[in-house]
């Protein structure tokens, strides 16, 4: 039986998606958020594509990240965000009804990890942004850092993990054009990861719509692919029960978002992913909702005589 892929938008690999695009804050100005994204229990992962691979244990995937940029000049702005997580895999040992097998599904390895649950920190990161033409079209240079973080040491026994035991350097280009009622941006660029993970070419496409006199729905498109590519994981290891942070993790994923500004100052964000392809990453929708703050400078005002 084939399973529609829904995918988990890998936010630790590619930058968040409202940093996104190649708009600098002004001098002074600045953004905080603070969202909750979750995938739902689920016991399959995506391998090569189309294919399913079956788990003993549904595994359950939520985070909670605050992020924040600010403009240091009027082209370049800083960001960083610090994720919590919290992962864990259910007690009850799944069954899988030999039906559901076949030449695009895998029952589960032979080898039963423990259940249990982690939370611990994701994966850092810092990042800048250089707008450096801004016109009609606007062009920029981005720069993200991404440590591996976790506080607490690997348990074999569960095989769960919060981030990426590696650190990830991942400059890239994007183009963008808005104007009062819409924009658009397409963001492209490598991730080059140490300890044997493989580097990433990683692409996001958005375009989104003013709705009424504030609110904004937009589209989203964004790929992984690792390269070189290396080989489905592996029954024989851990990570193979649980998806979570192993390499070759690649996918193409689509996004709906919703930015719902309350007042000048504060909103809300809401978003849905789904996956269009995918390989080593769990099937499941990745539900968000934010809320964050902005500031803007405050304008000199003029002395009247």
């Amino acid at each position: 039986m084939r399973y529609a892929i829904l995918t988990l938008l890998l936010g630790l690999l590619w930058g968040d998606s409202y940093a996104g695009g190649p708009w600098a804050k002004k001098k002074g100005e600045g953004y905080v958020q603070f969202a909750a994204y979750a995938i739902p229990p689920i016991n399959r992962l995506s391998i090569n594509a189309y294919r399913t691979k079956f788990l003993n244990r549904s595994i359950f995937d939520a985070t909670a990240e605050l992020y924040a940029e600010y403009g240091l000049t009027k082209r370049f702005t800083l960001s960083a965000s610090l994720p919590l997580k919290i992962v864990s895999s259910g007690q009850e040992v799944q069954t899988v009804d030999p039906n559901q097998l076949g030449t695009n599904a895998f029952g589960p390895p032979s080898m039963v990890l423990d259940a249990g649950t982690l939370v611990d920190l994701g994966n850092a990161r810092l990042g800048g942004k250089y707008n450096f033409f801004s016109k009609t079209i606007h062009l920029a240079a981005h720069a993200l850092i991404s440590a591996p973080t976790a506080i607490q040491a690997y348990n074999p026994n569960t095989g769960l993990r919060t981030a990426y035991p590696c650190w990830g350097f991942q400059p890239s280009l994007s183009i963008g054009y808005g104007k009062e009622k819409m924009y658009t941006y397409l963001e492209s660029g490598m991730n080059f990861r140490t300890h044997d993970y493989s580097h990433q070419w990683v692409a996001n496409f958005e375009i989104g719509w003013r709705v009424g006199k504030r609110t904004y729905l937009a589209v989203a498109l964004d790929a992984i692919v690792c390269l070189p590519g290396q080989s489905d994981i592996p029954n024989s290891t851990q990570e193979v029960q649980t998806g979570l942070y192993v390499n070759n993790q690649n996918f193409v994923a689509f996004t709906l978002k919703a930015i719902v500004p309350v007042s000048d100052y504060v909103g809300m964000n809401f978003s849905l992913s789904g996956g269009l392809w995918a390989n080593n990453v769990q099937q499941g929708p990745n539900i968000g909702v934010g809320v964050y703050y902005k500031w803007k400078k405050k304008k000199k005002s003029s002395a009247v005589e």
